[in-house]
């Protein structure tokens, strides 16, 4: 039997040492880069979600500030007003009174709204809820406090 010497013993212990002091190493590197990554996480699937409910409501945030004609605000309301709180609301150029608040005073303009169900049928021209197919409108979107579309507003400019 072949005896061994101090000299290899301290030898393979401070090998040991050395290999026990790098896996800690790494493993706190490793356990912070995770809790870094975490923050950046969170903030990419908050981006996600924030993306996918725009996504959802593309269909009508995109008359925001668009100008679309009388054809186009007729076809949102049979596609869209069902899937609004408010519907669409529309203001002819026929009507243009207002609205009165709770104090009696006229405080806004009178839209028409079309809600979940109702169609637009108008076919009287002289009614002042009739949208004229070849007529201007420009659109707006009214959102509520969590930032969802509540309605759409088409407003006629000629």
């Amino acid at each position: 039997m072949r005896r061994r010497n101090a000299i290899d013993i301290s030898v393979k212990g401070l090998v040991l040492a050395v290999v026990v002091i790098i896996a800690l190493v790494l493993s706190a590197i490793s356990l912070y880069m995770v809790s870094r990554s975490k923050s950046t996480i969170n903030d990419g699937n908050t981006q996600y979600a924030e993306m996918m409910s725009d996504y959802s409501e593309i269909n009508a945030t995109i008359y925001d500030g668009l100008y679309v004609s009388g054809d186009k605000v007729i076809e949102v309301i049979k596609d869209c007003s069902a899937d609004l709180n408010e519907g669409v609301q529309v203001l002819t150029l026929m009507n243009t009174g207002k609205a009165e608040g709770t104090d009696g005073a006229s405080t806004k303009d009178k839209y028409d709204q079309y809600k979940a169900g109702s169609e637009y049928t108008i076919v009287n021209k002289s009614n002042n809820s009739y949208i004229n197919p070849t007529g201007t409108f420009v659109g707006s979107v009214d959102k509520n406090a969590n930032g969802m579309v509540t309605s759409i507003i088409f407003r006629q400019i000629n």
